[in-house]
């Protein structure tokens, strides 16, 4: 029988880490700029989230709520952010509207103030194992992983060459998971949607990494023994439950441990992205 990785000692560590470096930094007049471009409820209440949290750090921002602003007036707004010198890191709250590009919109933050590394320069350094910022959703996952690998085997060295087997392959998450993985002497596999034998290749990874954004796509009958599952995927099923994209209950019974869907990988994201926003002190 597996385990629900706990979290709580690690984020307790990320809080006082980040207590200690706001003793040395002065971020009485700094902000981080928050994003928003769509009145979704999943965004507003992610937005609404971060507030709270920078809060309890008596931390600063601003909000930018860019509804009814065409793409290149949204970009000149970037833009003064970028100029500002006040203004320490700049996110961006997905999803963007349709009628904007990405590309276009990422790419116009300043590489120093991009601290969810949405740029294609912070993303090209990550890939070239030089990174400015890691995603905090990605660098959250491997803190909670080599946490757990600690605790249990009291040596990171259990992970090298171990394969490490990605669902999903977004820019965001699963494309840099496998740059991270690299880097961390595993051996990934990144699968995507246009896989038909999902389980022939989920059967093999000593470490899953989920984040195909499918409700409990992952089953009991899919994955190793003794592998160790980090669920990144927060999704709504029918019923309304918030569920991860792996099959908890079922997997709980052959993994050795998985994080759990909601409060998982989410609560350790954002202490990340915190400390992601104080890096770029060092930039600025």
């Amino acid at each position: 029988m597996g385990e629900i990785i706990n979290i709580d000692e690690l984020k307790i560590r990320l809080e006082n880490e980040i207590k200690l470096e706001l003793k040395r930094l002065d971020t009485k007049n700094k902000f981080i700029s928050f994003l928003i471009f769509t009145k979704r409820h999943d965004a507003i209440l992610f937005l609404k989230g971060l507030n709270e949290l920078f809060d309890s750090f008596s931390l600063n921002y601003k909000n930018f709520n860019f509804y009814d602003m065409d793409e290149k007036e949204i970009i000149n707004e970037i833009e003064k952010l970028n100029n500002d010198k006040n203004a320490m890191g700049i996110l961006p709250i997905r999803p963007l509207r349709e009628d904007l590009n990405e590309f276009n919109v990422f790419s116009s933050i300043d590489p120093n103030k991009d601290i969810d590394c949405l740029t294609y320069i912070n993303l090209g350094k990550l890939f070239s194992f030089k990174p400015k910022f890691i995603p905090s959703v990605v660098l959250a996952s491997f803190e909670i992983l080599k946490d757990f690998v600690l605790k249990k085997f009291n040596d990171l060295n259990y992970l090298t060459g171990k394969l490490a087997v990605i669902v999903g392959r977004s820019i965001g998450v699963g494309r840099p998971l496998y740059i991270i993985s690299l880097m961390n002497n595993l051996v990934p596999l990144n699968l995507h949607s246009k896989v038909k034998n999902l389980k022939d290749f989920l059967i093999l990874g000593d470490i899953i990494f989920a984040c195909a954004g499918v409700p409990e796509l992952i089953k009991k009958d899919m994955i190793k023994e003794n592998s160790i599952i980090i669920d990144i995927g927060i999704n709504k099923r029918a019923d309304g439950k918030i569920v991860g994209d792996v099959d908890l209950n079922s997997v709980l019974e052959k993994c050795l441990g998985i994080t759990p869907v909601p409060h998982g990988v989410s609560k350790i994201t954002n202490l990340i992205l915190i400390k992601n926003y104080l890096m770029s002190f060092k930039f600025i």
